[in-house]
């Protein structure tokens, strides 16, 4: 019996836990909430006999991490990027070393740092396709590529030009095409903003900051640019903003609450029983 009201407490702590870190992450960019599953615990093979299948508590089965998209919010800024469909951003956050560690993420507050990359807050580089640049021509949108065949390289927009001329603006067009405008009229292109998509997004491990790493359940990453197949529009001067429904998470968290109080009242009773009958004895 007090294994089984343990049970219940337990997975009760779980469903709380999980619903407070969604709570705390409603303003964060590009969050995804997520939501604890539970099974029943029987004691013999209910599929044997479900007559005779005696309960023995319930576990936590699965913490699941909804991939919705958020909702879209305009900030004016440039290079404030989302993405309007699949896909995760692909950022390098280990800029300088010999092995890049890649990581993905759906939030898109980017910045310019003194060298010209298009960095995170954290520092880490937005990757991109089709060429770095600077290049005369916009490239051609390349194709999905997965594994060793997906090349990517740091974003990186010269503020000034080999004969002088200085940056006067960036456009980033829904594709994630980077075309910068210089004082004397020209533009260069520098390349496509890289777009990762997955076979089971949902597999992704989380590591913080609304980042993530690929998993052996994520599958490998395709990476493209945006609009192409699988891949959705990027969005510029915009943030995606958490998917958390503050309201919904809430109730998830009052329901979490009573079950835990009804546990907690369940194994006082339980105790008082047992001690009730230890001084009979």
């Amino acid at each position: 019996m007090l294994s089984i009201i343990m049970s219940g407490l337990n997975v009760a702590q779980k469903d709380l836990a999980v619903t407070a870190n969604n709570l705390a992450n409603a303003n964060t960019a590009g969050y995804k909430k997520s939501s604890a599953n539970f099974v029943d615990v029987f004691a013999n093979d209910p599929s044997a006999n479900p007559k005779t299948a005696i309960g023995a508590g319930a576990m936590t089965d699965i913490v699941a991490r909804d991939t919705s998209q958020g909702a879209m919010s305009s900030t004016g800024r440039v290079t404030d990027l989302a993405i309007a469909g699949q896909g995760y951003f692909v950022l390098n956050a280990a800029p300088g070393a010999d092995n890049p560690n890649f990581v993905f993420s759906r939030a898109g507050s980017f910045g310019m740092d003194s060298e010209g990359f298009l960095v995170t807050s954290s520092g880490a580089r937005v990757q991109v396709v089709g060429g770095a640049g600077p290049a005369d021509e916009a490239p051609e949108s390349p194709a999905s590529a997965s594994g060793s065949e997906a090349q990517t390289d740091d974003a990186q927009i010269k503020t000034t030009l080999e004969g002088g001329a200085t940056l006067q603006g960036i456009t980033i067009n829904p594709k994630g095409l980077i075309a910068a405008t210089y004082s004397d009229n020209s533009v260069k292109y520098y390349g496509y903003v890289a777009v990762a998509n997955f076979p089971n997004a949902s597999g992704l491990k989380p590591i913080g900051n609304s980042n993530f790493v690929a998993s052996g359940d994520s599958g490998v990453p395709g990476i493209s640019a945006g609009g192409a197949p699988n891949a959705g529009d990027i969005m510029s001067a915009t943030i995606e903003q958490s998917n958390v429904d503050i309201t919904q998470e809430l109730m998830k968290m009052l329901r979490a609450q009573q079950l835990y109080n009804g546990n907690a009242r369940m194994l006082q009773t339980a105790v008082e029983v047992s001690s009730r009958l230890t001084d009979k004895i």
